[in-house]
């Protein structure tokens, strides 16, 4: 869209957009708005917080002048898309798109467009509904919302089931796109899995002794994360990804994601470079991620780039189990509890079987073993 002509010396809006390089999602969500509508911001000022789907960014203004708030707090917005703008007068022309479109989801119909209020859109997400369910009409609310959400649970109510009684409960917006990411990589890697037994007492020893060294934290996952990045510098392949084509993507750093759960939503942070850096400087970077990520306050750059994955169920009760590969990685690391009566854990690598046989991974695995007790492969 272009901005209407005006007087000599017009300054047209600049628009505030969706950061194109968010990645592994397709839309935002406006969580709030920092400065409210027509505030005057300098270059820099924190705008609005957004939802991706792994993380809450603030969007910075980019250029000084007046807020013109276009998507309301609530609204699903395209990555590239229109949040705002920002004007040289609170007056100042915006682009011909009339306001009330802002808070809209365009549905193609007979009729024209459907637009929703910001209220409508909330409402429409809490409850897991499609926008297909309000076809033909010019305009949504909240209530007519509600009235759709009981016209839909009547109607499944009234098909049997004959399991008994059941009720529909929608994944929240990060759950369904975990859910996404997750059928993809099913459905694109052929996966196979290994476990190795470890011992752990020599892995908590060394644990401690690192972490009466440093004066800081250190934990059995900070050790594995050091140890799977210095195994991938021996075993290259593990560090990659198939391309579309058939070739092999070698990654000439090691990044590895480690799955964080907040409150039930799960989050991957990266170590970047994490093959060039000691446990300790693992451990003092993973507590900082951690500690960002229980207060939803995670960048995009801290959750974007893992070349690798690490994953535990240490402290939950669970002895064996098996993870699913991220897209476009060739591997996931897990470790589980010790067994019952035993020092010993299960260590799982689950693999891309077209970038290794069983025996590398092997050998991989036996790698990860060594460096998680400070020995030499």
């Amino acid at each position: 869209m272009t901005a209407p002509a005006g007087p000599a010396g017009f300054a047209p809006p600049h628009p505030v957009l969706v950061p194109r390089e968010i990645v592994n999602a397709d839309t935002v969500y406006v969580v709030s708005w920092t400065v409210p509508d027509g505030a005057r911001v300098e270059v820099g000022a924190a705008l609005c917080d957004i939802e991706t789907s792994k993380a809450v960014v603030t969007v910075e203004a980019e250029h000084g002048g007046y807020v013109r708030q276009h998507a309301a707090v609530g609204d699903e917005v395209p990555i590239g898309g229109v949040l705002g703008y920002i004007t040289a007068q609170p007056d100042t022309p915006l682009p011909a798109e009339p306001r009330a479109a802002a808070a809209a989801t365009p549905l193609a119909d007979a009729s024209g467009p459907i637009r929703f209020s910001a209220k409508a859109r909330q409402k429409m997400e809490e409850l897991g509904l499609d926008a297909a369910l309000f076809a033909g009409r010019s305009a949504v609310r909240e209530q007519d919302v509600l009235e759709v959400a009981a016209q839909q649970a009547a109607a499944g109510a009234a098909r049997a089931d004959p399991r008994g009684p059941f009720r529909l409960e929608a994944l929240s917006p990060i759950q369904r796109r975990v859910a996404r990411v997750m059928e993809q990589s099913v459905a694109a890697i052929p996966a196979a899995c290994l476990e190795r037994l470890v011992d752990m007492t020599p892995v908590r020893a060394r644990a401690k002794a690192v972490a009466s060294e440093a004066k800081a934290v250190v934990t059995e996952i900070d050790l594995l994360v050091a140890a799977v990045a210095t195994a991938c510098a021996q075993f290259p392949h593990f560090n990659s990804f198939v391309t579309d084509d058939y070739q092999l993507h070698l990654f000439e750093q090691v990044n590895v994601g480690v799955a964080v759960d907040v409150e039930g939503d799960l989050y991957v942070v990266v170590v970047r470079n994490a093959s060039t850096k000691s446990p300790t400087a693992v451990a003092k970077e993973l507590r900082g991620l951690q500690y960002l990520a229980q207060r939803h306050r995670l960048s995009v750059e801290q959750l974007t780039g893992g070349t690798i994955t690490v994953t535990s169920m240490i402290g939950r009760g669970v002895h064996r189990f098996q993870p699913i590969p991220y897209p476009q990685q060739a591997a996931i690391i897990g470790i589980a509890d010790t067994e019952p009566n035993s020092a010993r854990a299960t260590l799982t690598l689950v693999f891309d079987h077209r970038i290794a046989n069983g025996s590398q991974a092997a050998a991989f695995l036996a790698a990860i073993d060594a460096g998680l007790r400070g020995e030499p492969a």
